[in-house]
Order: structure tokens, then sequence, then C-alpha cells
């Protein structure tokens, strides 16, 4: 992909997606300022990992189309009774009760018609964002858009399905997570796309902002699924406030490229969030992460842990930068990305970076990347188990310390069950 791939995205795609969505005028100018930002940005806003965008120039999308285009046809989640199901750009159902209070969940095209101020006043709440958190916001023709009000607690599991059936087209996101005090909402977002054969390269994208004020908790566990014709790019950003409880985590198990960007401000005292990324690469690829975690408020905790296995030609990059700054005393931070070779043609980049301000802290960094312990692969091959029966122990005990975290019995077995079929893709061939 060349710098100025994009740069056929005119605005006046910009202004026939607003139009059809008979948007107001400081809708129609949010979209046009994040085009035009989005043409102004680089690829990657730090200059510390700017050399690692290599992947970026290898991918074509000249015969991907932008402008909106009708729906295709999809029918193996319908009637399931899923909370939101997506296909394409279009959100097709909604099976929401209505006993959840006060709390509002919806099409975020139907949030900036019912509830403006709101979403108004939460999306200039971050002008500094990504390159491709502006493409989202400038193309999205759909997304979520939930508030939980003051001391509402949503037990239930929120489940949300996007199913992309396209073929050469691309499709953007914009979401609005908002919990007010004392709130709880759990949500789980699956990915998937069509596993037909002859299906071009197409983009997927979202941007997902994220507010959760004083003394809430907000869980959100992603699965990406998609075949190997998804080019997808993932940002989401959340500011945390006192005493508040976050936890994001993203098993990336398919595409042809992630481009992943997860920050995270903690701004309130006693805030906590935990960003735990999962990623298997069985054939060609590529996935590349950013993180980051900024500490803000006093005595707040953050963690990034980060695992991956790879194999085939996959490729995985880890960005990660922790920061603590002057005034946020006690602060604890921990940063780890590592990853596990099974072939000799895979390949990982791990590089955490710590910025601290203030010496009152606790931070630690860890990283790793390298083959299959060969020692205890032979250990476990002199138990009687063959070669692939033992390479499976090790890798399920490696994902075990992220898997563990995610609370949700049924949504922990389902992802447990999607690596299990990522395994019997992978090929074990020797590093050396």
């Amino acid at each position: 992909m060349q710098k100025n791939s994009f740069d056929r995205i005119s605005t006046d795609v910009v202004k026939t997606i607003s139009k059809n969505n008979n948007e107001p005028t400081w809708m129609l100018d949010y979209r046009l300022d994040s085009l035009k930002k989005f043409h102004e940005s680089s690829f990657e806003q730090s200059n510390l990992f700017k050399k690692y965008n290599e992947f970026l120039t290898d991918l074509d999308i000249d015969n991907i189309d932008f402008e909106i285009n009708s729906q295709e046809e999809e029918t193996e989640h319908r009637g399931r009774h899923i909370n939101f199901l997506q296909i394409n750009g279009e959100m097709v159902e909604r099976n929401i009760d209505d006993d959840n209070g006060k709390a509002v969940l919806i099409d975020i095209n139907e949030a900036i018609k019912k509830h403006p101020d709101i979403v108004q006043s939460y999306i200039k709440k971050n002008p500094i964002r990504d390159k491709f958190e502006y493409l989202s916001d400038a193309l999205f023709q759909t997304g979520l858009f939930i508030h939980i009000p003051k001391d509402t607690q949503i037990l239930d599991t929120i489940r949300y399905i996007n199913r992309q059936e396209n073929s050469s087209r691309a499709v953007f996101n914009k979401n609005l997570i908002v919990l007010d005090d004392n709130s709880v909402c759990n949500l789980f977002i699956e990915h998937y796309s069509s596993a037909k054969p002859d299906v071009s390269d197409s983009i997927f994208g979202y941007s997902k902002d994220i507010f959760v004020s004083d003394n809430s908790e907000l869980t959100i566990t992603e699965m990406e699924l998609f075949n190997n014709n998804i080019i997808s790019f993932m940002n989401k950003r959340s500011e945390i406030g006192k005493q508040s409880k976050v936890k994001l985590a993203v098993g990336y198990l398919g595409g042809k490229v992630s481009r992943s960007r997860s920050y995270s401000n903690l701004t309130g005292n006693g805030s906590e969030i935990q960003d735990l990324h999962l990623v298997v690469g069985t054939k060609e690829e590529k996935h590349d992460l950013v993180t980051s975690i900024k500490h803000s408020g006093k005595n707040t905790k953050g963690s990034v842990d980060v695992k991956g296995v790879l194999t085939g030609k996959s490729y995985m990059t880890l960005k990660g930068m922790n920061k603590i700054e002057n005034q946020a005393f006690n602060a604890d931070t921990f940063l780890g990305g590592h990853a596990i070779l099974l072939g000799k043609h895979a390949r990982a980049n791990i590089i955490p970076g710590l910025e601290i301000d203030n010496r009152n802290v606790q931070a630690k960094h860890s990283a790793a990347v390298a083959p299959i312990d060969e020692d205890l692969l032979f250990y476990l091959q002199s138990r009687a188990l063959d070669k692939n029966t033992a390479v499976k122990i090790i890798v399920t005990g490696f994902l075990e310390s992220i898997l563990k975290r995610i609370e949700v019995e049924t949504i922990r077995e389902q992802i447990e069950e999607m690596v299990e079929f990522k395994f019997k893709e992978m090929v074990v061939v020797p590093t050396q």
C-alpha cells in the first residue's frame, strides 16, 4: 500500500454517507474534519515505531470500493436472538430487552438522531487520534451506541456479531460506549467474514471510544475470526474514572492483516485496566499491535499482556508504551509481550517501552520471542506423546495466562474452541 493509496477517498464519499443517513450538519462537519485529518496524519504517531510499518507497503487496495453498496444476504446467524447482528455495513437485527432501566443500546446512527447532545459531547473528547481512527470517523456506516446510566447494572452479556460478506468493499464502524457512575456492562463481540474461496480482499475498520465514570466496571471481549481476505483496522480508546475497572481482551484468530491500536487513560484515582491480546497465526497473517496505558490518577493499576503463537509465514509486531505521569503517585504498570515461533519463516517483534515521571511507582516490562523449548518438547515426547500433541500441550499452557482471565465461562470456552480449531491448521517445522 503506497502512502497515497487512500487519496481517492474524497469528500464526495463522506457527503454521500452523511446524506443517506439524513445526518445533521454538525455530524457532516465532524466527518469532513476527520477525513482531512486522516489525509494529514502519518501511519504511526510515535517516531519510535515508524520503522515497523513495512507490512503496510505490501497491501494492494486499488480494487477496494469505498462507496456505499447494497448489502448481500446472509442467514447463518439470523434468528438466534443475538443482541446485535451486523451484516456488512448495516445493523440488521437488534434484540434488546426493554427492562434495562434507562440504559440505551442502539445503532450509532439512531443515537445521532435521538441523543445528539450525548454523542456530540463525547466524540469531541479525543481530538488527537490515530490515522485510521480518523478514517473510521469519516466513513462509518453503522456501529454501537451504549449508554449505561448511573446506578444501572446489566449483568447479562451483550452479544454483538459482525459479519463481513462483501467482496472488494470497505466497511467502517463507529462505536461509543459510555458508563455513568456505579454501572456495570459486559460486551462480547465476534467478527466473521465469508469463507467463499473466490472472495476478494475487503477492509473492515472501526473506532471505539469508551468512557467509564467513577465506581463502574466494563468488560469487552472480542474474537476476530475473519477469513484471509479481510484487512482490518481496529482502534479503541478508553478513559477510566475513579475506582473503576475495565478489562479488554481480544483474540486475533484470522484475517489477512490486522492493525490494532488500544489506548487507555487511567484518569481517576484507583482506576484499573487489563488489556489482553492473544494472537494465533498459522499461514501468512500479519498482526500489527500498538498498546498504550497512561497513568494520570493516583493509585492506578494498568496491565498489558500479549501472547502470540506463530507458524507458517505469519508475522506479529507489538509496539507498547506505558506512561506514568508526574502526579500519578503509587501507580502500578506492567507491559508484557511474548511469542512462540513454530516455524522458521514465522516472525515476531516485541518492542516494549516505559516512560516514568514519578519515582514512587512500580513499573515492569517483559518481552521474549523464541522457538518452542526443545528440552520440554523432548520431555513430553519421552512420556509417549507424539510431537504434535506435545506442541499442543506446550502452546495451550502458554496461552492459558490470557484465557484464564476471561471470566465468563461460555465466552472463554468459545474462544478456546476457536484456538483448538486454529491448532489444526498449524504446521510445526524445525526453526533451525
